[in-house]
Formats: structure tokens, sequence, C-alpha cells
């Protein structure tokens, strides 16, 4: 995950939210970060996406990506 190291060095809160899949079947993430000791603030605003936005895993997972 090159994307994280950044707000590990800041000491920023940060959080990954599931937001769906690809048309090839690949897995999309929102990463939500906010300013150092702000950590609430990154889980409430994960738990609303969540909540408009609930995680359904698909029923067929599309194999062809992994030949």
């Amino acid at each position: 995950m090159p994307f994280t190291y950044p707000f590990n060095l800041t000491q920023q809160p940060a959080a990954s939210v599931p937001c769906g899949f690809t048309t090839n079947g690949l897995p999309v993430g929102m990463q939500i970060v906010a300013a150092k000791y702000r950590d609430l603030l990154v889980l409430q605003a994960a738990k609303a996406y969540e909540s408009v936005s609930p995680f359904i895993m698909p029923l067929e997972l599309n194999t062809n990506v992994f030949k």
C-alpha cells in the first residue's frame, strides 16, 4: 500500500472504505484522512459513507482478471 505511509509519518488518522468494483472485478476503495488527533472524525465519515452506500459483495467474481 504505497499511499498509506505519508499519513503514518504525519500521524494522521486514516481509514479505507470499500466503494465497489471496477468493470474487471477489481476492488475499489476510498481513503478518508483527517488532521492529527481527529480520529473520531475519520470514523464518523467512514460510518456515514457506509450507511448511505453499504458494501455489497458481488455474487460472482470475474476470475478472468487473474488469468
